[in-house]
């Protein structure tokens, strides 16, 4: 009788996909998913019924995900191709669930399956439903550009499916946040982590959007949706303690410091880092342990941004030492610009090495700052004709961040970010990493 009564269920659930594919394969228009509840005693058998069809339609389950990345990551390795990750979750599923069941639920995500399994076909996708309401997408090959067209096109096919969700905040349809993540193979845990940070973007700037972190590059890319939230939003926005004054006034100040480097009279490499009031590295370690304790007494973020001038040693062995020096000034005199107007504190700890703290904001605002500091420095222009990333000057950036606590010490962040950078370094340099 069981197995009867489960062979049933499997037989609506399929007359329902069918129903949803139309004559020629095109979505219907609102979908009802009340007409197609049925009674809660039902739900153990259509549990079964809905593994089933997500299998008939070759949507893969979260072990067939991990499966299929292993042997994409190392496809991509082997091939130095790019390789995203997409994570997609279900705008307000619980709401979803609360109102319409399990079993509205449920053919509500075989809804969506399929708008996805469709574009996923188009773009030559990987389909996999992660968790709950979560569904991850794998692509090889491509660029960023890529990604964030494909991740885009997910997100509409999802709101074209025009399935009704009277109880999401932001649409009347049922609708996908997206985050993506693209890297050249390095680590596997560290990609899954960056699109899962780059999902959790998404939902907190509003959902129905795509979001991106790309490791290996320092500009982060959004969808229309999102980039029309973020229009308006300034470097005093994402850093709480500066007010638009606030930042102004330091605008002001940084510029006057560097007209006062530029005009100042020749000294030595030492004594214009000095006079920029630039930290050396016995200062670099006092204050430090001063922002350590302050963000943890007030429970605060606390950012490094190791950063590195790339290819230097060819720099020197090609300008020459004094060049080189000069050229360090500038860059110097760059980071510390950025550094003023976003209240950071840089420091120059050796030869071609700075390091930067930002105490407070978030995650997404440090990878702003990092972002202000690589295009500072490429947009300086400085000759590089030796360099084997480009030929101007560039940096690479390692971005580690945590919340000082007895659970964690000075030294656990200085390791993170110092791999971040060794990660950025060895995946090509001239980009931004983050660990």
């Amino acid at each position: 009788m069981a197995q009867h009564k489960q062979a049933e269920d499997t037989n609506k659930v399929d007359s329902f996909i069918s129903s949803l594919e139309g004559k020629n394969g095109d979505n219907m228009g609102v979908v009802n998913i009340a007409k197609y509840k049925q009674p809660e005693e039902a739900v153990s058998a259509e549990i079964s019924a809905f593994e089933q069809v997500m299998s008939q339609m070759n949507i893969a389950d979260c072990r067939a995900f991990d499966n299929k990345y292993s042997q994409l990551w190392q496809e991509a390795s082997d091939e130095n191709t790019l390789l995203s990750v997409m994570l997609c979750e279900i705008d307000f599923f619980k709401a979803y669930n609360d109102n319409y069941g399990h079993q509205g639920a449920s053919f509500m995500l075989l809804v969506i399956g399929l708008a996805l399994k469709k574009a996923c076909e188009e773009h030559d996708c990987f389909l996999a439903r992660y968790e709950n309401e979560e569904f991850a997408i794998l692509m090889k090959g491509g660029n960023e550009e890529k990604a964030l067209a494909v991740a885009e096109a997910l997100r509409k096919s999802v709101e074209l499916s025009r399935t009704e969700h009277k109880y999401s905040s932001v649409s009347k349809v049922v609708t996908l946040s997206i985050g993506v993540s693209s890297v050249y193979p390095n680590s596997m845990k560290m990609l899954v982590r960056e699109a899962n940070r780059a999902l959790h973007d998404a939902t907190a700037d509003g959902r129905n959007q795509v979001s991106s972190i790309f490791p290996h590059k320092s500009n982060v890319e959004l969808s229309d949706n999102a980039l029309e939230n973020r229009e308006s939003v300034t470097e005093e926005d994402s850093i709480k303690h500066n007010s638009a004054e606030a930042v102004k006034a330091n605008e002001e100040k940084a510029n006057a410091a560097a007209d006062t480097l530029s005009n100042s009279p020749s000294v030595d490499f030492k004594q214009k880092i000095r006079d920029m009031k630039i930290a050396d590295c016995g200062s670099f370690h006092d204050n430090f342990v001063k922002l350590w304790e302050e963000s943890k007494k007030e429970n605060e973020l606390l950012s490094m941004l190791m950063c590195e001038v790339d290819f230097f040693q060819p720099y020197i062995d090609n300008y020459g030492v004094a060049a080189s020096e000069d050229m360090l000034i500038t860059v110097a005199t760059v980071l510390q610009k950025i550094a003023i107007i976003n209240g950071c504190f840089v420091a120059h700890v050796e030869g071609e090495k700075f390091i930067i703290l930002m105490k407070g904001g978030n995650a997404t605002s440090a990878l702003k700052v990092a972002q202000s500091l690589h295009k500072g420095v490429v947009k300086s222009n400085l000759k590089h004709d030796h360099s084997e990333a480009t030929d101007i000057v560039t940096m690479s950036i390692g971005l580690s961040s945590l919340f000082p606590s007895d659970l964690n010490t000075m030294k656990s962040l200085m390791i993170e970010a110092n791999t971040a950078l060794h990660a950025a370094i060895t995946t090509g340099r001239n980009q931004i990493s983050v660990h």
